[in-house]
């Protein structure tokens, strides 16, 4: 069955509250732990058909943000949201509160139990005209981006169309690229700084009501982040600027001999002066060729492959109106992954069906896991099963990129290791701002480049 032909409906929430209620009557008077178990198996499939119906709903508002048909059913499930938490948040107590807790861990693991610990810590009634806020300002900022108009060379663009010339071989088409780029972004400096603005102080607030001292406790428990804190990330950021700084600063060094130049520039992100390498064909031949690597790959990543091409589970290609980026998402009703990206021409569309690919691969590999809440690890660990798949299939490259292989081999390789100070400087950066939930938009933009420029890039 294809993705366009998967049933989707709206939840009615009053009609889930109810079956939920019997579900917590069914915990709190359960006389044994396989009553407990068998009734939250029960639970899962219900959770499994709104968790999958409003996965659809964002994913086709990803696909065309001025589909209205889209926009409208994306703008109810995220009103029903902070409703259908509660009603989670009732039934996740009832099991916290078992007294067959042990027998519960001995059947799925103590994880099981933590994450619920962990949820409950991010929730309250009283928060949820909050988590309806926070929606909307994510959306006005996925609406904002996607909706970008930027006119390059007599032709409109959006963001993610503007990318190959970023790595043009022609330096002043790249500079000019850019500059059309953060012209964009400089029109709507106001407009993204109120909605950040905003978004900080209401996560704070959601913070203070939950009796934390800021956001960033709440935001380690939202990513369930059960066995580390600040202080260990921020060893971590340590490290690397100890470690890895260094060796990305010879890696810009090497970058300007390569280039012939004696001072790179914002604009010099490519690698090589015959400009970065590109896959070879058209986005179809690429699936192809893929669906081959796939296949020679193991007998399980082929089959899963195939599913994901003949059921039409992928939206590959960059377009007007489509939201940027690249994800995976999941609809565990079906059993199924979706792969989201914008290719654009440049190698990166490689390294992102790679990616998503692994993100995808994995969750279709949990799909027989019994609790809902196995189907993925949590955001870091998910990043284990992607960032290894983009170099387990570094032996079939020669099929994308022929004779630029290992040319692009290196600009990968060396990316992920550039990416790691990046990666690092974005962390510290968000950690300083929910620390001070009162600093302007102003004094937001001196300390990323503060951060960037003194601490993270030697």
């Amino acid at each position: 069955m294809k993705y366009s032909e998967l049933h989707y409906e709206r939840i009615d929430v009053e009609k889930n509250r109810k079956v939920m209620e019997g579900f917590v009557d069914r915990i709190s008077g359960a006389d044994s732990a396989d009553e407990q178990i068998s009734t939250i198996l029960e639970a899962n499939d219900t959770s499994r058909e709104y968790q999958s119906y409003a996965a659809m709903a964002s994913l086709n508002f990803s696909r065309d943000i001025n589909d209205e048909k889209a926009k409208a059913e994306k703008d109810y499930y995220d009103s029903i949201g902070p409703d259908m938490q509660e009603i989670g948040d009732i039934f996740d107590k009832a099991i916290n509160d078992s007294e067959f807790k042990n027998e519960l861990s001995k059947e799925w693991g103590d994880t099981f139990l933590k994450q619920i610990e962990m949820g409950l810590k991010t929730f309250d009634p009283q928060i949820k005209d909050m988590l309806k806020q926070e929606t909307e300002l994510r959306n006005e900022y996925t609406t904002l981006t996607a909706g970008a108009k930027i006119e390059f060379e007599g032709k409109n663009y959006n963001l993610a169309g503007l990318g190959p010339f970023h790595s043009d071989q022609d330096r002043d088409v790249r500079k000019r690229s850019y500059e059309a780029r953060f012209n964009w972004f400089s029109e709507n400096a106001d407009a993204l700084d109120q909605i950040y603005d905003k978004l900080v102080k209401l996560r704070h607030k959601i913070a203070v009501t939950l009796g934390y001292e800021n956001f960033i406790e709440l935001g380690y428990m939202r990513m369930g982040r059960s066995d580390y804190g600040p202080n260990e990330v921020a060893n971590f950021r340590k490290q690397i600027v100890d470690h890895v700084v260094p060796i990305v600063k010879k890696l810009q060094d090497k970058k300007k001999d390569i280039l012939g130049l004696d001072h790179l520039y914002f604009y010099d992100g490519i690698n090589f002066k015959e400009g970065d390498p590109k896959p070879k064909g058209t986005p179809e031949h690429l699936v192809k060729e893929a669906q081959a690597m796939y296949h020679e790959l193991s007998k399980e990543t082929g089959e899963f492959f195939d599913m994901m091409v003949n059921e039409e589970l992928m939206d590959l290609v960059n377009r007007d109106g489509k939201r940027p980026g690249g994800f995976c998402t999941s609809f565990p009703k079906y059993d199924r992954p979706y792969i989201f990206s914008n290719f654009n021409g440049t190698d990166h569309d490689i390294t992102v069906l790679t990616h998503e690919a692994g993100h995808a691969f994995q969750c279709y590999s949990s799909r027989n896991q019994p609790l809902l809440s196995y189907l993925w690890p949590t955001y870091e660990a998910a990043e284990i099963h992607s960032m290894s798949m983009e170099f387990f299939t570094w032996p079939w490259m020669e099929k994308f990129f022929k004779e630029d292989t290992e040319r692009f081999k290196y600009k990968h390789v060396s990316g992920s290791l550039s990416f790691l100070p990046y990666g690092a400087c974005v962390d510290h950066f968000q950690h300083w701002v929910y620390e001070n939930p009162e600093a302007t938009p102003k004094q937001r933009n001196e300390k990323w480049l503060e951060l960037k420029v003194n601490v993270f890039t030697n």
